[in-house]
């Protein structure tokens, strides 16, 4: 019994010694969980990192409700070159469509398996935003039921404001193309969100983001996140949020963990 506590001391030690000399000698650590809005910042060039967790929604419209689990989402960002990263993107789906008890609908399987890219087009000067462009492509891959039925775009800007030395504001706007119910459809989407430091470690978080499909009514969200450093190069984090507009989802929530580690 013995052995394994001292191994699993010394693998956390010298863990903690690897974020401490991460730490050291690369930019803080940021990330694009858990919230819609992306980060303006790239992964620093040489660096690997790898964002994962979970999301569970619900929504009830004509007595039908729907829920969905989103497990792992998966996330993987290397820093290409100073100014941009190279990204890979997949997720488990689950989704169950239920009219009181009776279960209607169950689809499950490989969803939203994405490559694209993040690059920096303008470093930020005064009130002057930095500015990313986010390019995605939506690989036909994975369950029938989520598959897209040929490879679909996603193109956002990305901006960012330091309001103080705590407080952060980031804004995104761009165009998705995904299927949706066995439909491809254009969605425009935009979203807005709050961050300030507490403390060296915790970060805390107000969202609000939407999206508008060409025919459909708008869906409107808001959100709270918390964000915790465990470790220089690890991060946990936690969101809770709700539907502003009828057509949005009724609940959401979901946490993950990001660590990041060099080449």
């Amino acid at each position: 019994m013995k052995k394994p506590l001292l191994l699993l001391s010394i693998c956390f030690l010298s863990f903690k010694a690897v974020s401490q000399q991460a730490q050291q000698n690369t930019p803080e650590f940021e990330t694009d969980r858990p919230t819609a809005t992306e980060s303006s910042r790239v992964v620093p060039i040489g660096l690997y990192q790898v964002e994962t967790g979970f999301k569970y929604q619900k929504q009830k419209q004509a007595g039908i409700e729907k829920k969905e689990w989103l497990y792992p989402q998966a996330l993987v960002r290397m820093g290409a070159l100073e100014w941009a990263e190279i990204r890979v993107e997949a997720t488990f789906r689950r989704e169950t469509y239920r009219e009181g008890d009776a279960l209607l609908q169950m689809q499950e399987g490989l969803s939203m398996v994405r490559v694209g890219t993040k690059v920096n087009l303008l470093t930020p000067q005064g009130a002057r935003p930095e500015i990313s462009v986010l390019a995605m492509l939506e690989l036909p891959w994975g369950e029938d039921a989520f598959e897209p039925e040929q490879v679909a775009p996603e193109l956002m800007l990305l901006f960012s404001n330091d309001l103080s030395e705590k407080i952060n504001l980031q804004y995104n706007a761009g165009f998705q193309r995904e299927q949706e119910e066995g439909e491809m459809e254009n969605k425009l989407q935009f979203s807005a969100a709050l961050s300030g430091k507490v403390s060296e470690k915790i970060i805390l978080g107000a969202e609000f983001f939407g999206e508008k499909a060409q025919g459909s009514a708008v869906q409107n969200q808001i959100d709270a996140s918390i964000q915790f450093l465990l470790l220089p190069n690890v991060q946990l984090d936690a969101i809770v949020g709700t539907g502003v507009s009828s057509q949005a989802p009724d609940f959401f929530a979901g946490g993950g963990v990001s660590f990041r580690l060099p080449r």
